[in-house]
Parts: structure tokens; sequence; C-alpha cells
């Protein structure tokens, strides 16, 4: 793991220093090349033959470069940058083709930036409730095969027979016309029973929640308006 660790360190530091450490692999293949070149100049070959040997020994200067950046350094991330590098060059060439590639690009993050906004707030994100996963929802069936709300004794049959579920309560939304201000407007409004609240496990965030005595069919009808 350490050994992992100090390797990982000296291909990082190295790849910040690869013009220094270019320079000094260069100065160290030409000292190789020199004293291979002399060694067999003093066995009696020729000067250019001498050199050839030593570049045969060698391996090839270019050869062993790449090895070398190879080891020490990190390929793919050099690749990358050379890769970005040749594109960013290309791009200011065309300028025209770089605006259409631009605004394609633009167009396309947004487009997938809006579609992930509304599927993350229909389908991901969870209902503001607690237990939010065990929240289901009950609806009666006409003779069309269409969906409607309970009728309030076919209701109060559910919840007074249920032993399946941890509550019963019934909710009804629609738009409203709500006055008593300076003028008219039109609200999103719900009708729900006494223990939807307590059901949900929320509180008004203005105002309070039914009373007893308003719990009873026959009862006043009460108004509890919340504003997030």
């Amino acid at each position: 793991m350490n050994g992992t660790f100090r390797q990982s360190i000296y291909r990082l530091r190295s790849f910040f220093r690869s013009a220094h450490d270019d320079r000094e692999l260069e100065m160290e293949m030409t000292a190789h090349l020199a004293f291979a070149t002399e060694d067999n100049l003093q066995r009696g070959l020729p000067p250019s033959e001498a050199r050839r040997q030593a570049l045969i020994h060698f391996g090839g200067p270019q050869q062993a470069r790449e090895q070398h950046r190879e080891a020490r350094g990190l390929p793919f991330l050099e690749t990358l940058l050379q890769d970005l590098r040749f594109s960013f060059r290309m791009l200011t060439k065309n300028p025209g083709v770089t605006a259409i590639a631009v605004l394609t690009l633009a167009l396309g993050i947004g487009a997938t930036t809006a579609i992930f906004s509304v599927v993350y707030g229909v389908l991901l994100r969870p209902l503001p409730y607690r237990d939010a996963d065990q929240i289901v929802r009950l609806w009666e069936q006409n003779a069309n095969g269409g969906r409607m709300n309970f009728a309030d004794p076919n209701f109060e049959d559910i919840r007074s027979q249920n032993h399946s579920l941890q509550g019963v309560a019934e909710c009804n939304s629609g738009l409203e016309t709500v006055s008593g201000g300076t003028e008219p407007s039109r609200t999103m409004t719900a009708s729900v029973s006494r223990d939807f609240f307590s059901i949900m496990g929320v509180q008004p965030v203005i105002g309070r929640s039914f009373a007893p005595e308003e719990q009873q069919f026959g009862a006043p009808a009460v108004a509890l308006v919340s504003y997030a």
C-alpha cells in the first residue's frame, strides 16, 4: 500500500515537472551514448560505426524516451491534454464550426438539465411526508371503469373496517376562487378529512389543525389556509 502511494506521488510530481525531467533524461542519454561510443572507439571501431553500435546497444533514443515517460508520468492524463490542445487549435481555426458546436452543446446540456429536473421533481424526489414510501392512494371505480372519489358513507366504511393500513384519510384538491383580500384570486385548495394531518405527519404552516368538536359529521366546515 505504501509503495503504491509513493509511486502515485512520484508519477504526479513527474507530471508537473515533465519539462525538467525531459532535460535530465536527455542529458543522461547523451552521456550514456558518449561513454558507449568512446568504448567502441577504444576497441578500434571507426567513429561512425562506433556511434552506430552504441545506438544499437542503447536500443534507440526515441524508444527509450517514450518508455521513460510512460514509467514516470501519467500517460492517460498526458494523452488527454494533448487531445484537448489539438481540439482547441482546430476550433480556433474554424470559428463558424466552433460556434455551432458550442450552441449545440449548450442546447443539449440545457435540455438534459430541464428533463432531469422534471423527472426528479415528479418521479425521483421523495414526498415531503413521514414514511413517504408507505403512502398509498385509494379510489372507487365507476361502472365505466373510471376513477372517482369515495362517497362519504363508503369512505367511513373503509375507515371503520380497515385492518391493513395505519390510517385512512380523505383528500380532494382543486382550484377555487378565494376572496376577502383586495381582489379575488384563483388558489389551489384541498378538502381533507379530520385525521389527514396526523396520518401524513405534518402540521399547518399557519393556523391550527382540526379541533375535536369539528371532527364530527354535521359540524361546521373549517377553512385551514397555509402558505409555504
